[in-house]
């Protein structure tokens, strides 16, 4: 037994240290803007299940399944939370543990990959501790539960292949079918395991060999993806086929057509440069990771180019075939259908797992020969470098960027969006709560939705002392900069925060303020 447990023991222990850090700290991140809008699909889809409520129904739909909102919902029932600080509070903490959880997955998938232990802790840490991921994993329940899906299922899907088991087939077919009802996306990922499948099944029969256990496989696959991309997604429940294929072309041509802020310029959501994805993915994640996720996707490509048909067949070798396509199509996907994505990169974080994968896939091969112990070091400086920025800026590891790109003054808060959800609003109310001893505080914001969620992330006594007004009626301004990224001219500022030398929130007094006044 002490055997079998002994490769897992690191992942284990870096598991349970990122899981203390996150209950420590789990309460400092605020509210983003977005998160009561994702809550209310889960409401609509519970009230049907268990009410049979029709509003689900009478609203536009849009790409995201309810799949792990209904699952926050359930904690969220189950722990008979009414209080709207708790409820949030409570969707930081599961969503946090379930990316933990996949980050260990991700440890497990590497150990099988490289048998290698010290291998399998950096892909630990470079699941778990990418600084942008790890802020959204506390406020983004749809783009970081779909990636953990993601690579929980090819955590899976691998063991699948290599014991052709069919239960591990219906096992696949389940978490995909789950992960697609989290984000309709996952049906690529779904395209991929079945084609594998079919070339097996076609493989046996040309070779002519048994084919009944390959088709069962198929079968049980497909099983395991229907019923749960179904269950767990109440809209489809109705019309299935007509709600599933209109929540494709939701996803295709999604209707956002506000601006983002993009190298100086803002652009419109729906006519971005296709330059958009790699712009950020180059510049905000870690240098080291980005020159070894490219060497490895480059490496893989070489392999796949001298010997087809190893990486297409039932062998070790098909598993970097498949994250290749789960890197490459998702985004080329974007390109062509010119699908709305907008903020940064976020809608494709789930292509960050396999992005890590072929960067391990790069790195194990120098670890080979004599230059082990100078990646292992090289490695050791960009983890500490992280994990300094990490430290330094929390809780606001979303804003993290590379060496790539300007630190200088007020650069990236001029070029780029910042705490584009602002989580940040919680640090400046709670700052105003404490400097403005008055019972009452009025305030206005550049975005209400900024000011309507951090309230919601509250204690009660602290609600009742905010208002939020009119600016002709406000006695401050909070501003994270969004669609105004210059500064305001002439402007008291009564507190601000910046990271890496730009300020992603600031606090601007309208009047002089008597604090004596009760």
């Amino acid at each position: 037994m002490k055997e079998k447990l002994s490769p897992y023991l690191p992942g284990i222990v870096l598991f349970v240290i990122a899981l203390i850090i996150g209950i420590v700290t789990y309460q400092d991140y605020g509210v983003a803007w977005d998160e009561p809008l994702q809550r209310g699909p889960g409401i609509l889809s519970y009230n049907y299940m268990f009410h049979g409520n029709p509003g689900l129904f009478q609203k536009e739909t849009d790409n995201h399944g309810a799949g792990f909102e209904l699952l926050l919902l359930f904690f969220e029932k189950g722990l008979h939370l009414t209080d709207t600080r708790d409820v949030y509070m409570n969707r930081h903490i599961v969503t946090h543990i379930f990316f933990l959880l996949s980050a260990f997955a991700g440890y497990v998938l590497v150990l099988r990959l490289f048998n290698n232990k010290w291998l399998a802790s950096l892909g630990f840490i470079l699941l778990a501790f990418m600084p942008r991921l790890y802020a959204h994993s506390f406020f983004n329940s749809k783009d970081i539960p779909f990636m953990c899906m993601i690579l929980i299922t090819l955590v899976v899907c691998r063991s699948a292949f290599e014991k052709n088991k069919p239960w591990l087939f219906l096992l696949t077919g389940v978490l995909c079918g789950y992960a697609t009802s989290i984000r309709i996306m996952g049906i690529m990922l779904c395209s991929f395991l079945l084609i594998f499948l079919l070339i097996d099944l076609i493989t046996a029969i040309r070779n002519k060999e048994q084919p009944l256990k390959p088709l069962l496989n198929v079968l049980l696959y497909i099983v395991g993806f229907c019923v749960f991309v179904y269950l767990p997604w109440p809209y489809l429940w109705r019309q299935p086929i007509y709600h599933f294929i209109e929540s494709i072309k939701a996803m295709s041509h999604f209707k956002w057509g506000a601006t983002t802020l993009i190298n100086g310029k803002m652009e419109t959501a729906t006519n971005l440069p296709w330059t958009y994805f790699f712009t950020w993915f180059f510049i905000t994640t870690p240098v080291l990771w980005l020159i070894t996720g490219v060497c490895g996707i480059g490496y893989a490509i070489y392999g796949i180019s001298r010997r087809p048909m190893v990486y297409f067949k039932n062998t070790p070798e098909r598993n970097y075939l498949l994250y290749l396509l789960c890197f490459f199509v998702p985004i080329l996907s974007v390109i062509v259908l010119h699908s709305v994505v907008y903020d940064d990169w976020r809608h494709l974080f789930f292509v960050w797992p396999p992005f890590v994968l072929l960067a391990l896939y790069f790195i194990n091969k120098f670890i080979q020969g004599k230059y082990k112990m100078v990646v292992l070091g090289v490695c050791g400086v960009q983890i500490l470098m992280v994990g300094y920025f990490m430290m330094k800026n929390h809780p606001f590891h979303q804003i993290y960027f590379n060496e790539l790109v300007s630190h200088e003054d007020e650069y990236l808060r001029k070029n780029y969006e910042l705490d584009y959800w602002g989580c940040s609003f919680k640090q400046a109310l709670e700052h105003l709560l404490e400097a403005d001893p008055r019972k009452k505080i009025k305030v206005c914001t550049n975005l209400s939705a900024y000011y309507e969620s951090n309230i919601l992330g509250m204690k009660e006594e602290d609600k009742r002392r905010l208002e939020f007004v009119p600016p002709d009626q406000a006695d401050y301004f909070i501003t994270n900069f969004r669609g105004h990224s210059e500064d305001y001219q002439g402007a008291t500022v009564d507190y601000s925060l910046s990271v890496l030398n730009s300020t992603i929130i600031e606090v601007i007094r309208m009047r002089n303020i008597d604090f004596r006044a009760k």
